[in-house]
């Protein structure tokens, strides 16, 4: 009997503890459904500020940027092949044109010029006297004119070899800057091996865009003045030497401008630069520069109407650090979203926040 109450008393146990795990599971599976329930919920309306787009002028003359470039940029590469017995020119040297920068061994190159030259100058001997016995009827035609095409082999013999001596002496083509330099004295040199790279700053150019609104207002050979960050007391002389005569995906204009190397400045390639244009500015739509969504190329904004958030692309003009121009895509009082943005789609329903 006590065994058999025992064995009631572990079932009713384990009933227990059953309905007890059952309970919590459902608990937890409803608490679950709750928790993504709530984390799915659909909000109705993002909350957002705005503010009205304004007519302004952000500076009296247009001004665009852009970075200085050298007129020529060259890597220097090699037509021959072969140990390098000695470097004229380091990294930093300044070059001319025709200046040896490396000489390659030639040793073997020059005895192939001796024999170039010596095999010329026996068919040029052997022309000479065929032809003296041509004119006596001592010889065949046909003797003589192998010996001139010999002789025409001989020469493009001896032209092939001095040039092939020539390139063991590598020649800076253009003058300038050495920037890199890819060799080293005892390196074995091949055919199309980078030798350095040359850097002309003589005249450094300069791109910068200009809208469709400007484009017209100014002309090739003008005078537009360029100041440097690096000398920020200094404004230099540049000219416009080309204008895009077609538009780029931003709907700007490519301009170049060329300027003069300042020998008291060393102006270097890479350095950042403001060019104002000869132009008078005109008042245009302002807009708040932290509402742009994306890139500044390629702009985008969401603009507020009637409780919902419509996406516009917007084509820009100038800019400082808070606001930017807006040349088309919004008009005058259009409330452009300026927080809240970056989490909208276009058509969402938004909730204007004072």
């Amino acid at each position: 009997m006590k065994i058999k109450r025992s064995g009631i008393i572990v079932l009713v146990i384990v009933l227990a503890a059953s309905v007890l795990i059952v309970s919590k599971l459902k608990s937890n599976k409803k608490e679950f459904k709750d928790d993504i329930a709530f984390s799915q919920r659909k909000v109705d309306k993002i909350p957002v500020s705005v503010e009205k787009t304004s007519m302004g002028i952000l500076s009296e003359n247009v001004t665009a940027t852009g970075t200085l470039e050298a007129s020529e940029i060259l890597n220097l590469v090699s037509e021959t092949q072969g140990k390098i017995i000695r470097k004229y020119k380091q990294k930093g040297d300044r070059v001319s044109v025709g200046d040896v920068i490396v000489k390659v061994d030639d040793e073997v190159i020059s005895a192939n010029v001796l024999t170039a030259e010596a095999n010329y100058a026996q068919f040029k001997k052997d022309v000479e006297r065929l032809t003296h016995l041509s004119e006596e009827n001592a010889v065949t035609r046909h003797d003589l004119e192998q010996s001139k095409i010999g002789l025409k082999k001989a020469e493009a013999d001896l032209i092939n070899a001095k040039k092939t001596l020539s390139n063991t002496s590598i020649k800076a083509p253009i003058s300038g800057y050495i920037n890199s330099d890819n060799v080293t004295k005892g390196q074995l040199l091949g055919g199309g091996s980078s030798v350095c790279e040359i850097v002309d700053n003589s005249t450094l150019k300069l791109n910068i865009k200009v809208s469709e609104h400007e484009v017209y207002k100014i002309s090739k050979g003008q005078s537009v003045a360029v100041r440097l960050t690096v000398f920020p007391d200094k404004k230099f002389t540049g000219h416009i030497t080309s204008i895009a005569e077609k538009a780029d995906a931003a709907m700007k204009f490519n301009v170049e401008i060329t300027l003069t190397n300042d020998a008291n400045s060393h102006l270097r390639s890479g350095l950042y630069a403001e060019v104002e244009l000869p132009v008078k500015n005109e008042e245009k739509i302002i807009i708040n520069k932290n509402s742009i969504v994306g890139s500044m190329e390629s702009p985008v904004v969401y603009v507020a109407k009637n409780g919902k958030a419509l996406k516009r692309s917007i084509i820009i003009g100038q800019s400082n650090s808070k606001q930017v121009e807006v040349l088309s895509g919004l008009s005058l009082e259009d409330e452009v979203i300026v927080s809240g943005q970056l989490n909208l789609k276009d058509g969402d329903e938004i909730n204007i926040v004072k």
